[in-house]
């Protein structure tokens, strides 16, 4: 009689490891904890399963999944009513509250999917849902989410499925415990750094991120990963900065060249190059908080070489910094508060155009390169 196949030689080698690193290393599953799988219809099967048994595996006990459909979740949310979204809201939390663990998968199908929803229909959606679920309960879960390679997410990356999928694997099982090494010395020098200037092709920026502390993230909630974030002094934001890759928003609406204008910590003015002007000051009137900074950030993983057009990859890239407009995001509180949280990449390797940014006067990185020798780990494999 032969040997009993265990579940793991049914399924994607790729598949495995990915479970294993969402359930073992990201969230720490333990022995009862109460999983919450979050996940699309364009995810595969069989890497559902490799989550679940991975999670038996760890001691942790399954909840029945969500499974979403962008096209259904565009048609309804068009026309949608405060009082709906309360109830939605609250069903939401109460799974989220429940859950020790929330893992969650995003397939891109159509990145515009949720671009035919009107603006005032976006906007009561974060207003009442996004605001509920950040502020409270997601910060009291154990969380990650990781896009999938599908076709259409190929395509806006321009390669052939197979390609991408060898670069989305190779990006999202980055050794996160090295990143995470070489990372430490950069938030060492942010914590001790009161102000920041970034200049480059139509940039020139100035701002403190003095006592508000530095997050360093390698593989812990957003894969793939490879950060280092704080965020801006409120009121301290000044000049202006022109952003060189394509942004999606949340609600679905894509924008190239957005360039802001900056005074007393505040967006006065906002343009781009491609897109909907409209949309764009919308989004900025989303609440008080909207036209103020919650996050600034380096992307660090050499395995995210080029921008795509999806934030959660392109955020990653080594030799690029990203600022989001509205929420900040604890614990690099800088009182912000908005239901907006929109990230955008500024590329400063040389190909894109190079630029520079300097640490309370001095030099701290040039064309995507950091300077300091402590530093030098991060330099590694970043393309040029």
């Amino acid at each position: 009689m032969g040997k009993k196949r265990d579940w793991r030689d049914r399924l994607n080698p790729r598949y495995v490891e990915l479970a294993d690193l969402l359930v073992n290393y990201s969230t720490e599953v333990e022995g009862g904890n109460l999983v919450l799988l979050q996940t699309d219809v364009h995810i595969p099967h069989d890497m559902h399963v490799a989550v679940i048994e991975t999670v038996r595996e760890a001691g942790g006990v399954m909840m029945e999944p969500i499974l979403s459909d962008p096209r259904l979740t565009a048609a309804a949310r068009k026309g949608c009513t405060a009082r709906q979204l309360a109830v939605n809201a609250a069903a939401y939390e109460t799974l989220l509250l429940g859950a020790d663990v929330r893992i969650a998968f995003r397939a891109i199908s159509n990145k515009v999917e949720l671009s035919s929803v009107p603006g005032k229909d976006t906007q009561r959606h974060s207003q009442v849902l996004v605001n509920l679920i950040f502020e409270e309960a997601l910060q009291y879960t154990r969380w990650v989410l990781t896009s999938w390679p599908t076709p259409a997410f190929a395509q806006l990356a321009n390669m052939s499925t197979g390609a991408f999928e060898d670069l989305f694997f190779g990006a999202v099982l980055t050794d996160y415990a090295a990143l995470g090494r070489a990372i430490k010395p950069l938030a060492t020098l942010m914590n001790r750094t009161k102000k920041v200037k970034i200049t480059g092709p139509d940039t020139d920026l100035s701002f403190s991120i003095e006592d508000i502390p530095t997050v360093i993230c390698a593989g812990d909630r957003n894969i793939p990963d490879g950060e280092a974030f704080t965020a801006a002094v409120l009121g301290t934001m000044e000049g202006h900065i022109t952003f060189n890759t394509i942004s999606v928003n949340s609600a679905g609406q894509r924008f190239e060249g957005i360039r802001l204008e900056f005074r007393k910590g505040k967006v006065v003015k906002a343009t781009c190059r491609a897109g909907n002007q409209h949309l764009l000051e919308q989004a900025l009137d989303t609440d008080e908080g909207a036209r103020q900074v919650g996050e600034f950030a380096f992307g660090l993983n050499p395995n995210v070489t080029h921008a795509i057009g999806d934030t959660l990859f392109d955020e990653k890239i080594g030799g690029t910094l990203h600022m989001a407009l509205g929420r900040c995001i604890p614990p690099a509180d800088n009182g912000n508060s908005s239901s907006l949280h929109w990230d955008i990449v500024l590329d400063q390797r040389k190909p894109a155009g190079g630029g520079s940014v300097y640490f309370d006067g001095k030099l701290v990185r040039k064309n995507g390169l950091f300077v300091p020798d402590a530093l030098q780990r991060l330099n590694r494999g970043i393309q040029q």
